[in-house]
């Protein structure tokens, strides 16, 4: 249900689907794909209350940006041991109550507990199911969802069913731990979400964007209402809507779509051999969220290609430049990497469909099999970095062994995970140049994963 500690474990079972046979590059809208986290067990409540929390997420913060008010009536999806729950009661009285839902009979039973000995009153306990939260109808004023919705198997019913709750006017507030800035990396994979990620979602399921505030440490907070017609993206959306829509809805646009419709202006510049920096202006007024596609090329000319590591956002509120630094990779070894007078031509995924894959099974993070997650890789910059040589390069390992020693990762450990997310995008890594090096890499090895893979690769 919430941040829980990385760590790497591979069961048999997955090495044997890892292995299934794959072309050597599969459509990348394949891999770019979201696998939903395991719920917490109520046998975890106790992380939920943990002292740390209250500075890692900052509730109060996140229910002064609601401004509830006295009478209104709250639903807490998944709602745990009660943790936001317990907060939000409080500032809704006298009068008002809280919808306490979760799927866990022994978590509600924990929230009881809970809320009795802190003498806290108008909590409404209610049992859901993975399809269903089984709220009132039309009742809902807010809903709020923390660190719950990565987990719900089965996200489409349950966003109806909330949808469905709502009050006229009512509102949904949603914590997710961000993909984007490296900021929840610290997090299993399938527990983060990037804003492209959930708006594709919730468009999809009727919701429209009030509000995304970015004041949190490590989390996305965004505000939604049901969508009065059909939600999208921007294509097709001119300056004048953009300004037309100011004070309601926020309109949220794909990088490209939002530079072909004219809405933004950009400046793509280099930053370094781990980032770029995109010089960013709306053209028109209105509140703007401009989302980049993990595996956005950028062009030099005589310096390294860069590729973004990871989905990108930004907030543009203002008429003013912004700098918006994306997460990267380098593609030619034998180049400098760009500085800040470098200019960069930007690109579009489909430019290099191959690391494309590649680079959205690295956003991915985490493998199934029937729907457990079993394997969570580090995503560092020298695990991408070498995944990205070797897929596009072919490079050995001998050739990039200096350049992807990490400070957290030796480079055998980096080459080695970058072969596994390479087999994962379906490139056949025993015909890659580095294969032959395959001993020096994984013969000292100590991660189980890892050895596991490698020896029924070379069965």
């Amino acid at each position: 249900m919430t941040r829980r500690p990385m760590f790497t474990s591979l069961c048999l079972a997955a090495v044997f689907h890892l292995l299934a046979p794959a072309a050597e590059a599969q459509d990348a809208s394949d891999v770019r794909h979201r696998v939903p986290a395991e719920f917490m067990s109520y046998l975890g409540a106790d992380w939920l209350e943990r002292a740390e929390r209250v500075d890692e997420e900052q509730p109060e913060r996140v229910l002064d940006a609601m401004e509830l008010r006295a009478g209104d009536v709250v639903a807490d999806v998944g709602c745990g041991s009660g943790y936001y729950a317990r907060r939000i009661a409080r500032r809704v009285q006298p009068g008002g109550r809280v919808y306490c839902e979760d799927i866990q009979p022994e978590m509600l039973e924990i929230m009881r507990e809970r809320a009795a000995d802190e003498g806290v009153t108008g909590i409404e306990p209610v049992l859901g199911t993975p399809t269903d939260p089984r709220l009132p109808a039309g009742a809902i004023d807010w809903a709020v969802i923390a660190d719950v919705y990565h987990e719900m198997s089965e996200p489409e019913p349950m966003l109806a069913g909330i949808r469905d709750a709502l009050a006229p006017g009512g509102r949904v507030a949603l914590l997710e731990y961000r993909v984007e800035d490296g900021s929840g990396d610290n997090i299993k994979a399938d527990h983060t979400m990037s804003v492209r990620q959930v708006l594709a979602e919730w468009q999809a399921a009727g919701f429209e964007l009030v509000e995304l505030h970015d004041f949190l440490p490590s989390q996305h907070l965004f505000f939604f209402r049901a969508a009065a017609g059909a939600a999208g993206s921007c294509a097709g959306v001119s300056a004048s809507d953009v300004t037309a829509a100011a004070g309601s809805a926020v309109v949220d646009c794909d990088l490209f779509d939002a530079i072909d419709a004219g809405l933004v202006e950009v400046d793509p510049r280099g930053a370094g051999r781990e980032a770029v920096n995109l010089r960013i202006r709306r053209t028109g007024g209105g509140r703007l969220v401009v989302t980049s596609p993990v595996a956005t090329l950028l062009e030099a000319d005589g310096a390294r290609d860069m590729i973004t590591r990871r989905d990108g956002w930004i907030v543009l509120r203002d008429d003013g430049w912004h700098d918006w630094t994306l997460r990267a990779v380098g593609r030619q070894r034998d180049r400098e990497p760009p500085g800040p007078d470098e200019p960069l031509r930007l690109q579009p995924p489909s430019a290099i469909p191959r690391l494309a894959s590649v680079l959205g099974e690295v956003q991915v993070g985490t493998y199934t099999v029937a729907n457990s997650p079993t394997l969570y890789p580090p995503r560092t910059h020298v695990v991408e970095q070498a995944a990205v040589w070797i897929a596009d390069g072919d490079a050995d390992y001998g050739s990039m062994e200096e350049a992807i020693a990490g400070p957290r990762i030796p480079p055998q450990y980096a080459a080695a995970f970058a072969l596994v997310f390479l087999d994962r995008a379906g490139i056949d890594v025993t015909r890659r140049r580095v294969w032959s090096d395959r001993a020096r890499i994984f013969d000292r090895l100590r991660d189980q994963g890892l050895n596991v893979w490698y020896q029924l690769k070379t069965r």
